[in-house]
């Protein structure tokens, strides 16, 4: 007996078909582009499936045979940013820059911000409240993806202390960024410089309701910090399909 994953839930409640073959792939990272390229610009709301196949250069049955509704294209986009973000967060970062867990939140926070700044479209999706339920509940899932295994990305670099319920901790904190980033979007259509600091000094507060303000590190952050080398705090792969940023 097969065994249902939440990412064939997701396809089979929502619609979403994914290919596994190279020109179904050619075709569905078409759309993917065309449906990016219509949002830098339009409302999310004026966007129909009859437009992304004209941009794509698709038949439009091309189109319904992927995403039966507009909201579906925007799930799969959502899907492809936030496994592109996680890519990011994955980079080597400079040890000299990570003197205290506050700055590695800081330096999370910040190349979170540039990465959604760059991509307008993505801002829309995840922030602007055009992506539809299902894309907020794949952000909701790589959020919580993100939660179980974020004290162990810390805990590569600093004696991280037990904590009870970290993971919800961490939810909690990501709950907390995403509400204030939600407003710069809606009030500026990015994240600027004020509403990243108003994030991280929520953020820092409310850690700091669970963690000492001073973490020691380990050696290996003295050692590359010394030595003007680089740390990579990867978090796991949690896209249900291949990366695409």
């Amino acid at each position: 007996m097969s065994v249902e994953t939440p990412a064939t839930k997701r396809e089979r409640s929502t619609g979403l078909r994914r290919p596994s073959r190279g020109r179904g792939i050619a075709r569905y990272q078409a759309l993917l582009e065309a449906t990016e390229a219509l949002l830098q610009d339009a409302n999310p709301d004026e966007i129909g499936l009859y437009q992304i196949a004209e941009r794509a250069g698709v038949p439009p049955a091309s189109v319904y045979h992927f995403f039966p509704t507009k909201e579906t294209a925007y799930q799969a986009l959502a899907e492809r940013y936030l496994q592109g973000l996680i890519q990011v967060h994955s980079q080597p970062i400079e040890a000299r820059l990570i003197k205290s867990w506050q700055d590695l939140v800081e330096l999370d926070m910040r190349r979170a911000m540039d990465y959604f700044n760059a991509r307008p479209a993505m801002l829309k999706i995840l922030y602007g409240g055009y992506g539809g339920v299902e894309a907020r509940n794949i952000d909701i899932l790589v959020t919580d993806h993100m939660a179980q295994t974020a004290s162990d990305r810390l805990n590569l670099i600093f004696h991280v202390p037990v904590q009870r319920d970290a993971a919800k901790k961490t939810q909690i904190s990501l709950a907390l960024l995403d509400a204030i980033w939600t407003i710069s979007v809606r009030l500026h259509g990015r994240i600027t410089e004020e509403y990243l600091e108003e994030a991280f000094r929520v953020v820092v507060m409310y850690r700091r309701l669970y963690l000492p303000e001073v973490l020691e590190p380990r050696e290996m952050l003295i050692k590359a910090a010394a030595e003007g080398g680089a740390v990579t705090l990867p978090y796991p792969d949690a896209s249900p399909g291949p990366a695409q940023t």
